[in-house]
């Protein structure tokens, strides 16, 4: 058994999503002037690796508290669209050939990973609403991708994050797959219980 950590490390001066939060930890108290040390840290709900909930797109829905666990554990696949141009957006042609079955989790490896999160771009490789359509139609468990948002920069609504949310299908963002290969592997992504919140960081973890 091999696992591989596709998540993201928090830490002072972490790129987040134009907009959101910085992310903040700060020394609270520190040995020897305490008996402990402790820090405080603030971030945004949506900071690093972190996991979309319904109340992302829609207001009064449940919050990331309430995705069932069954969503956030189970067979995954890493599909290679690699082939998707910066800029552009994965389409169903660009799925098809992966023979997605019904309860999969699918997690979407695209040029994303080759530049990695040391600085914002905004031609990061997306997913079109259609190709969102196509997963949700084949009954796909949850939706990853190597990047801070699953839509095109700036679409201006809610594009890919309504056609999945609003299906039941969270969304994980902000996955560091740069290191893993194409294929089959059991996942298990938590984020942070908060109650109602629209969304939470998370730990991720893809067992080989």
């Amino acid at each position: 058994m091999k696992l591989h950590d596709v998540s993201l490390s928090v830490h002072n001066g972490m790129i987040a999503y134009p907009g959101n939060p910085r992310t903040e930890i700060k020394a609270v108290s520190r040995i020897p002037k305490a008996s402990s040390n402790v820090s405080r840290i603030t971030l945004g709900s949506h900071a690093g690796t972190h996991v979309d909930a319904r109340k992302h797109v829609e207001t009064g829905a449940d919050g990331v508290d309430a995705i069932p666990l069954t969503r956030l554990y189970g067979k995954s696949r890493v599909l290679d669209v690699q082939a998707v141009d910066f800029g552009e957006g994965i389409r169903p042609e660009h799925l098809k050939k992966a023979k997605i079955r019904r309860g999969d989790i699918v997690l979407l490896k695209t040029k994303n990973s080759s530049t990695g999160y040391g600085t914002f771009r905004k031609d990061f490789v997306y997913l079109t609403e259609e190709g969102a359509a196509w997963l949700a139609k084949k009954g796909v468990r949850t939706v990853g991708i190597d990047y801070l948002s699953v839509q095109k920069f700036r679409t201006g609504y809610c594009a890919a994050h309504c056609v999945l949310l609003k299906k039941g299908i969270p969304i994980f963002e902000g996955l560091d797959l740069s290191k893993v290969r194409p294929g089959s592997y059991l996942f298990a992504g938590l984020p942070l219980k908060i109650k109602g919140c629209d969304g939470a960081p998370a730990r991720v973890i893809l067992i080989e």
